[in-house]
């Protein structure tokens, strides 16, 4: 016992001569502390989570090092010594101490070891178990991914594709099964994430994948169904045959798999598939629908040749004629065919699916959408909703539905709508940015951004995607960001009138309508009769004061379109000309215009465009000597605020109107409240300030010319930017 005594009151002598423990102690405090204000920074400063632990793992290290610097190393004014021998501890004593220190810093290692990752084991537990909780796919739900082309020469990927897509449209005819949209399953194409992710962004939970392999004259399909949950099969199974005809091969196992997929839920029975016996007829409209969901001119002109192919196998295959109605009316949005046109030829496809199959989902959804195009929203919206009746599962119906109870300002109903369809086809891009302006009019654009920010992800190069979320940015004050979009999509596909339009509204937007008016001049050359660049067009030389030219413009439209002009266009054309009117102080005619724009229908929804209309119409019958009709048109205007605000509205538009409202009742406290809110959530569209009428009582206000100042100056700072980035060559 006193041999021990000895060792240890020897080892504290020594350790206070060189001073090691006070250097420790040191250390310790100082680590202490460091960890402390690492506890209050890493949530603050948004550290990554990994980072504390790093932070432990050294400071651990850091023991012994300090120590053995501590024992040999001695700090004195003059610099650092060696510190001198000749100690209390013999050799022998000073390797049990290093020893014991050995064992000690082990020891703390593996008790943290072992702390931590039964920490990181619960914490993953936890997660997993949570992930599992908050994963409400339905129960009878599949995905189908397209299957691999495993073959040598790696030239069987239309027979991968063939029977994947054969399978897909086989299990969405079996009544109680949820099945994933192609749009959706097929963009996992060759992907490499893990199978339980996928399902969950599918929301589903099942997945089918497979693979195709050819070997001589013989060609193995395989096909695996996999349990979402937990990642593993279900079932698989292989199936051999001889290359001779490939439909036949591609029928015939597609239904085999299709059979023993049904059998694996319980209580699930086919629908009766009246659609084609013409396996070419069938893929041809399933390939032309790709081409279709793409809203591009060259991709719906291909839809429409695939279309045409369809009916060539099969002439009385109904849907084939919906999708080349539904496709000639998208034309008339995204191409260079006018809304006239457009609907002629697409009734008479409409006419033609409804007498071969009455009950023809895809024939009411086109119906549905001919029928908004024209501005007869009634018997839109019961068109389409037949559409949803007679099959849920067709995504276009309620897309356009959607779009409907949009445009009447029925947004939580839009938003429902749009909701239950993203469920069935989760990465639908026409899905996700009509859901992500929804959120946006409601207030919430954030987690829209959020949204189109995921799926851009997974396509980088969707100009579908980057059009809308430029519109987005912009409209909420975000514009060198807008700009970048909108440039991306167009260097991408330049030669597209909806890109074009978009980067020239952007520029119109920033101020340079110089640059704005050379884009569109460029794509009305290709595409003379593309609403969106027509309407661009016009909106430039309005920006730009050159009124006679664009009354030039709308009157030679008019023409052109002749006296079969739908009340929809019509109505357009009178807004236009009332604009026109109204700034060149001609009150009589803007207020004929205007008044006519309106409709004869009293239209209670909430759309920023009809708010516009409506107050400039009450504008221009006061200029003109009305007052009663003035006072009238503006409690029609409030009416509409109102209805939009019950509808959860809560975007800059609505508080610009507000403002225009209050301006026009010489409420000039509050509209100049509302201007202000407007431009706190991305109102800058300084343009509209120089020359919109209804705020004249504020023109003279110093906080009006403040703000205007001030959107002048947010407008040159990214004009500034976007020229360096320009000269970058970003």
């Amino acid at each position: 016992m006193s041999e021990r005594q000895s060792f240890f009151a020897a080892t504290l002598a020594e350790l206070n001569r060189r001073k090691v423990l006070r250097t420790v102690g040191a250390y310790a405090v100082g680590v202490f502390v460091l960890l402390q204000l690492m506890d209050a920074a890493v949530e603050p400063l948004r550290l990554p989570e990994w980072l504390p632990t790093m932070v432990v793992v050294i400071v651990i290290l850091g023991f012994p090092l300090v120590f053995l610097l501590a024992w040999h190393l001695e700090l004195r004014p003059d610099g650092i010594y060696r510190t001198e021998g000749g100690g209390l501890l013999s050799r022998s004593q000073s390797a049990l101490l290093f020893g014991f220190m050995l064992l000690a810093t082990a020891g703390l290692a593996v008790g943290f070891y072992q702390y931590y990752s039964g920490v990181f084991e619960s914490q993953a537990i936890q997660a997993v178990a949570e992930a599992d909780r908050n994963f409400t796919a339905p129960e009878n739900s599949i995905a189908v991914l397209p299957f691999s082309d495993l073959s040598q020469n790696g030239n069987q990927a239309h027979v991968a594709d063939g029977i994947a897509e054969e399978i897909l449209n086989l299990l969405a005819q079996v009544d109680g099964l949820r099945v994933a949209a192609r749009t959706s399953s097929f963009a996992f194409r060759d992907s490499l994430d893990d199978i339980r992710r996928i399902g969950r962004l599918l929301n589903v939970r099942t997945i089918l994948e497979g693979s195709v392999r050819t070997s001589g004259d013989r060609i193995r399909l395989t096909a695996q169904l996999i349990n979402v949950e937990d990642g593993y099969h279900i079932w698989s199974k292989d199936y051999d045959r001889e290359v001779m005809d490939v439909f036949a091969i591609q029928d015939e196992v597609a239904s085999n798999i299709a059979e023993a997929l049904v059998e694996s839920f319980d209580g699930l029975q086919a629908k009766p598939a009246a659609r084609t016996d013409s396996l070419a007829a069938s893929q041809a409209y399933r390939t032309g629908r790709l081409h279709w969901w793409r809203r591009t001119p060259a991709e719906i002109q291909r839809a429409i040749e695939m279309f045409a192919q369809a009916l060539e196998h099969d002439a009385q295959f109904a849907p084939a004629y919906a999708a080349m109605a539904d496709s000639w009316l998208l034309l008339s949005l995204y191409g260079n065919v006018t809304t006239l046109k457009a609907t002629e030829k697409a009734q008479d496809m409409i006419d033609k699916a409804l007498a071969i199959d009455p009950e023809s989902a895809e024939a009411f959804a086109a119906l549905g959408l001919a029928r908004w195009q024209i501005g007869q929203m009634d018997a839109a919206e019961s068109a389409l909703r037949h559409a949803t009746e007679l099959n849920e599962d067709y995504i276009p119906a309620q897309l356009w539905l959607a779009g409907v109870l949009g445009e009447l300002g029925r947004f939580p109903e839009e938003h429902l709508v749009l909701k239950n369809a993203m469920a069935r086809d989760p990465l639908n891009e026409l899905l996700v940015v009509n859901y992500s302006v929804n959120l946006s009019t409601r207030g919430d654009w954030e987690t829209g951004r959020a949204l189109l920010q995921d799926l851009l992800e997974l396509r980088p190069d969707s100009t579908m995607l980057l059009r809308s979320l430029a519109k987005m940015e912009l409209n909420n004050g975000n514009l060198v960001e807008g700009w970048k979009l909108a440039n991306r999509a167009y260097q991408l596909e330049p030669e597209n009138p909806e890109e074009i339009a978009t980067l020239a509204s952007t520029w119109v937007l920033l101020g340079d309508v110089d640059e704005a008016e050379r884009l569109l001049l460029e794509g009305l050359e290709r595409s003379g009769q593309n609403a969106s660049l027509l309407a661009s067009r016009w909106l430039t030389l309005m920006v730009s004061h050159r009124y006679e030219e664009a009354e030039a413009m709308v009157r030679e439209l008019k023409q052109q379109l002749g006296d079969e002009l739908p009340e929809a266009q019509a109505r357009i054309f009178n807004y236009q000309l009332g604009m026109i009117a109204l700034v060149q102080s001609d009150y009589p005619k803007a207020r004929q215009f205007l008044v006519s724009a309106l409709g004869e229908e009293d239209q209670p929804a909430y759309r920023n465009h009809d708010v516009t209309v409506v107050t400039l119409a009450s504008l221009a019958s006061k200029l003109a000597g009305d007052e009663d009709q003035a006072r009238e048109l503006l409690e029609e205007a409030e009416r509409k605020i109102q209805r939009g605000r019950l509808n959860g509205v809560d975007d800059p538009g609505i508080y610009y109107n507000e403002a225009v409202l209050l301006a026009m009742r010489s409420d000039l406290a509050k509209a100049l409240q509302k201007l202000r809110e407007a431009y706190e959530r991305g109102f800058r569209e300084q343009w509209i300030l120089e020359i919109d009428g209804r705020l004249a009582p504020l023109r003279d206000q110093p906080e009006f010319i403040t703000l205007r100042e001030r959107i002048r100056d947010d407008l040159a700072n990214a004009r500034v930017e976007i020229s360096s980035l320009s000269l970058a060559g970003i």
